[in-house]
């Protein structure tokens, strides 16, 4: 993570992967929508960090059964709009990959302030079709939750 005035860039890699089930869902049509989190924290030394920024980045995986394509996409993105990939693990690189995002600030960054990135990334099991939320809800093979890893800001 960069701050560069008004904004904040980031540049990495997310390492996905999926269950079986989660797997087998997708190729029956079923879209799941893969969620990014950021919070962006100004630490000091004395007292708890205080979080400045929050972000949330939300695209969507699914399979075209007629073309045999797996598509990526902002949620509200017309198909036109949306990345084709053969192979899901082909798709989950690119779902994970962090280039050229670029997450707006209100003010720039103080730069004589320390700052952290914190980065979760998960499936939204509300955007899944109300039949599947339960199972979802009560199985961990949809529990898909990275947890929350920090990045260093870069001034």
């Amino acid at each position: 993570a960069r701050a560069v005035a008004k904004s904040l860039h980031i540049e990495g890699s997310l390492d996905l992967s999926l269950t079986p089930k989660v797997e087998e869902a997708i190729g029956k049509g079923i879209p799941i929508q893969v969620v990014t989190d950021f919070r962006l924290y100004r630490r000091r030394p004395l007292l708890w960090d205080e979080r400045v920024n929050s972000w949330t980045l939300r695209r969507e995986l699914s399979y075209h059964a007629l073309s045999g394509q797996y598509l990526i996409g902002e949620v509200s993105a017309v198909p036109a709009d949306r990345e084709s990939f053969t192979a899901l693990n082909e798709a989950l690189t690119e779902l994970g990959t962090l280039d050229e995002v670029t997450l707006p600030l209100d003010t720039p960054l103080d730069a004589d302030a320390n700052y952290r990135l914190d980065v979760r990334v998960g499936i939204d099991i509300e955007a899944l079709p109300a039949l599947l939320r339960p199972v979802a809800y009560t199985s961990s093979d949809w529990n898909l939750n990275s947890g929350w890893t920090t990045w260093k800001v870069q001034h």
